[in-house]
Formats: structure tokens, C-alpha cells, sequence
């Protein structure tokens, strides 16, 4: 149980979590426009691409694009969120910017070895405001700094250089940034579009071997370092911060979208430039329903709300979830599994050491609810179990919420999430006062030296916290709208 007294002490680490970082170190910043400065240091990026490098074979070069926008509806544009590979190897969070790494090294017209080159937009101020150029990739991201065997150019002078490389390059670690497939159902033609751009690159330069480089960086990303530890605990902190505001905000007759607006008002307020993920507020039966994100439903007395959500912060998201009752209380029934869902979580938690594998952590949790189900008289056998607690249990986070990784044993710096659930549908063979309770509580974590460190524990969890935080009133609570 959180003592009461945590929650202020949560409020005083989130102020000071979001004043971090804030030396600008004599780099001129908002001169390109930039205003967030406890970003992922140059050097660390210059590090993970001297990695990368390392474990590249020889003769070989890496390519790397930046996201493109993406179009929303006629002329207007989804909101841009850069690739998280370039994003991970450069702290570039430009569009229309492309980077080559050559671990052999390159020699340009002047003379000069490098071996990693950004190509990006040259220096304007257009409707969207500033962007870097060639002299902000140095200042800002570190690209031709003294000392680096690194330069920045404009894109102009992308097709002259890639051209030389590729013709003397016997292997091209690449992925074409294209959705894998196109159809047109009048016609009735599909595009494999990623299979005809390697094709095209083989017929273009006959001596190339393009492999993939996913497995690689998979493994460099799952292992996070201070700095980015630092910002998924920023993320966790905005989520957390959702979390108690929505608990507080809470009553029944309120939209599923009116929790969300005041989940989101707070990841905004702490900093935080995105949603890690669209926000589950599943009330009802919407909360048998893992992904559900429509969040229009009129919550009633009486339900449960699962508030499955995370703020992105700086690129690294968090995952937080919790389970409420829409009126402030949990009846017996929901208390029940409420509280067999946290044992089970708990237990799996304390499961994380190095050395331990996320089955470990998945068998823990099995164990604990199907001995709570059979004890309840919800599960007779192992496949009832599987049929009120289908889903895996963790995942990892970092840049993406479902962060990939070839799966082995836990080492230090992997942060990862722990998220059993039991959901029991309406018509369930089982006794009638389970029906339609479906119930998630998800935390995130990091593996440490010593076993591990829960960046979400500020969240309230247990039943008598989330039920004397509910009586207060929080800013949802001033309706605006439909009623």
C-alpha cells in the first residue's frame, strides 16, 4: 500500500523529474527552433553508431531514412513522428533527412575519411517554423564536429555520393521506409512495394548483398542506457500523473472520452509530445476488449473502467495501466479478482532478476491466477485459464511501446512491462457476479544490478488507495459537451 504521504512526495519528483537536463551547454538551441533540451546527448548517438559500425561486416554501409509525413485527409497531414532507428542513431527529428554509416570509411573530393554522413533539408523558415540545415546538424546533433570522422550535407548531394558508395559496396544493410504491401480492389493489382525496391536495387547495382540490420539494433535498443532511463521515468512520471487525475476525475454519467481528454491534458501539461499509443479507456463490457479505443461509451455505476495509457516523452513512451470502479467503489466480486490480478502482478514482479527470463515472469503470474480462479470456482482446468487470461504478460518499452528484441534472459538497463489481466464475459461459465469484470493492472520496469526498479510505483494501486483517491475531485469533473 502507498502511504498517503507518497502522493505529495510524487508531486514534489515530478516537478523536479521535468526540470532535468535544462543546461543548454553553451549550444544555441532555439536558434533552429528547438526549446527541449534534456534530449539524448550527441555523443550518446555518436556512440550507439560506432556500435552499430562494429558489428557491421566489411565492405559494407548502412542507410538509415527519416520518416516521411503521412497524409491525414486532403491536404493536411498527420502530426510527424520521426522513425525510431534514425531517431536512435542520430537525435534527428527531421523529415526528409537520410543517414549512411560506413564503417570502411569514405573519401571525399577534398581529401577527407568519413564515416558517417547526415544528408538533410538545407537551413529555412517555412509555415512550420526552423529547421537544422548543415550548421545545426553540427551545433545541435554533433555531425562534423572536431574530432569526428562524421560530416552533414544538404540533400542535393544525397544521389551524387549514395551513387559512388552503392557501386563500390558489396553489402547494403537496408529497409525500404514503405508500407509492405498496396492493393487496389477495382483493379484488383497488389504491389509487394518493399519486394520490387530490393529488386530494383539488385538490377540497379548487381554487385549488392542487401541484408536486413533489425536483429542488431534490436539487440543495442534493449539495453537502455541512464539517459534513457531517464526519460521513460519522465514518461512514466506524465502517465502517473494521468492516472491519479483520472482516478480523482472519475464518476459515473461521464463519456470514456472525457477521461481520456483529461489522461491526455496531462501528458501534455508534464511535456510529454505524444501519446506512446492511442489511450484505452474500456468501461463496461468495453473492458473485455484489449486494444479497444473508441473511448464513447457512457460509463455507468456499478462497471469497472481499464485505463490502459502512456505519454511519450522525448520518443520513449511509457505503459501504465489501471483498473477503477466508475462510482469510487469496488464491489466484492471486482474486489475479488481486483485483488488476485495485483498478487499475481506483484508476484511476477518480484520475479525480475538478471538472469530470468520473461517466462519466468509469465509462469509467476499463471500460477498465481490459476490458483485464485480454480479457488474462486471460476476455472475447473489449465484451459480455463487460458480462456479468462489470454494474453502475454510483458513486453518491452523504449522508443516504441512494444519495443522488439530477440527474447533470452534479463539483463541490466532492459525496462520492460509487467501486465496481467482477467476478463470474464458476460455468459461465462462461471458464477453470474463475474460476469463482465475485466481487469488489467500493468506496470513498467527496469531490470537493475540488483533485481529490478518499478518507475511506475507512484501509481496508485492497491483497492483502499484507488478508492480514497476517488472521493476527491479532480479537473474532469467540470463537464463540458454531452451529457
Amino acid at each position: 500500500m502507498i502511504p498517503r504521504s507518497s502522493f505529495s512526495l510524487f508531486l514534489i519528483i515530478l516537478c523536479v523529474s521535468f526540470s532535468l537536463g535544462q543546461s543548454t551547454d553553451g549550444v544555441p538551441y532555439t536558434k533552429y527552433g528547438i526549446h527541449d533540451i534534456d534530449r539524448i546527448r550527441p555523443v550518446e548517438c555518436r556512440q550507439r553508431r560506432s556500435a552499430l559500425m562494429a558489428k557491421m561486416d566489411p565492405n559494407s554501409i548502412a542507410i538509415f531514412r527519416a520518416q516521411e509525413y503521412a497524409n491525414r485527409s486532403g491536404d493536411i497531414d498527420y502530426r510527424f513522428r520521426q522513425n525510431s532507428n534514425f531517431l536512435y542513431f542520430t537525435g534527428c527529428n527531421e523529415s526528409n533527412s537520410t543517414l549512411i554509416l560506413i564503417p570502411d570509411g569514405f573519401v571525399l573530393n577534398n581529401g577527407t575519411l568519413v564515416k558517417e554522413i547526415l544528408f538533410l533539408a538545407s537551413k529555412t523558415k517555412d509555415w512550420t517554423g526552423e529547421n537544422l540545415g548543415t550548421e545545426g546538424a553540427r551545433e545541435i546533433l554533433g555531425f562534423g564536429s572536431e574530432g569526428t570522422q562524421s560530416i552533414a550535407f544538404p540533400n542535393d548531394r544525397l544521389k551524387e555520393i549514395l551513387t559512388s558508395l552503392l557501386l563500390n559496396t558489396h553489402i547494403l544493410y537496408y529497409t525500404p521506409s514503405l508500407i509492405e504491401t498496396l492493393i487496389d480492389p477495382v483493379s484488383d493489382i497488389h504491389f509487394i512495394t518493399w519486394r520490387e525496391s530490393m529488386k530494383n536495387l539488385q538490377e540497379k547495382y548487381p554487385n549488392l548483398n542487401v541484408k536486413g540490420i533489425s536483429t542488431i539494433i534490436g539487440e543495442m535498443r534493449v539495453v537502455k542506457s541512464p539517459a534513457e532511463i531517464e526519460l521513460l521515468q519522465k514518461a512514466a512520471d506524465a502517465t502517473i500523473a494521468a492516472h491519479i487525475e483520472a482516478m480523482k476525475s472519475c464518476e459515473p454519467g461521464m463519456f470514456e472520452y472525457q477521461l481520456q481528454a483529461v489522461v491526455e491534458y496531462c501528458f501534455t501539461q508534464a511535456g510529454a509530445e505524444y501519446t506512446g499509443f492511442p489511450s484505452i479507456i474500456g468501461s463496461g463490457p468495453n473492458t473485455q476488449s484489449f486494444h479497444y479505443d473508441a473511448n464513447r461509451r457512457k460509463m455507468q455505476s456499478g462497471e469497472l473502467v481499464v485505463m490502459d495509457i502512456g505519454a511519450e516523452y522525448h520518443g520513449y513512451s511509457a505503459d501504465i495501466t489501471r483498473t477503477i470502479p466508475v462510482n469510487g467503489k469496488f464491489a466484492p466480486a471486482q474486489r475479488e479478482i481486483y485483488e488476485l490480478v495485483l498478487q499475481a502482478q506483484q508476484a511476477a514482479i518480484d520475479t525480475i532478476f538478471p538472469g530470468t527470463t520473461m517466462m519466468d515472469v509469465e509462469k509467476t503470474a499463471v500460477k498465481v491466477i490459476a490458483e485464485g480462479l480454480s479457488r474462486l470456482g471460476i476455472a475447473r482446468d489449465s484451459s480455463d485459464v487460458k480462456k479468462y487470461f489470454p494474453h502475454r504478460i510483458s513486453h518491452f518499452i523504449g522508443l516504441d511501446v512494444h519495443d522488439g528484441s530477440p527474447m533470452g534472459k534479463l539483463i541490466p538497463g532492459m525496462a520492460l512491462t509487467v501486465e496481467p489481466g482477467i476478463y470474464i464475459p458476460e455468459g461465462s461459465d462461471c458464477p453470474q457476479k463475474y460476469w463482465n469484470i475485466g481487469i488489467r493492472i500493468e506496470d513498467d520496469v527496469v531490470v537493475t544490478d540488483e533485481g529490478r526498479s518499478v518507475l511506475s510505483a507512484f501509481a496508485p494501486q492497491s483497492v483502499e488507495d484507488i478508492e480514497i483517491l476517488m472521493k476527491k475531485k479532480g479537473i474532469g469533473n467540470q463537464k463540458v459537451g454531452k451529457e
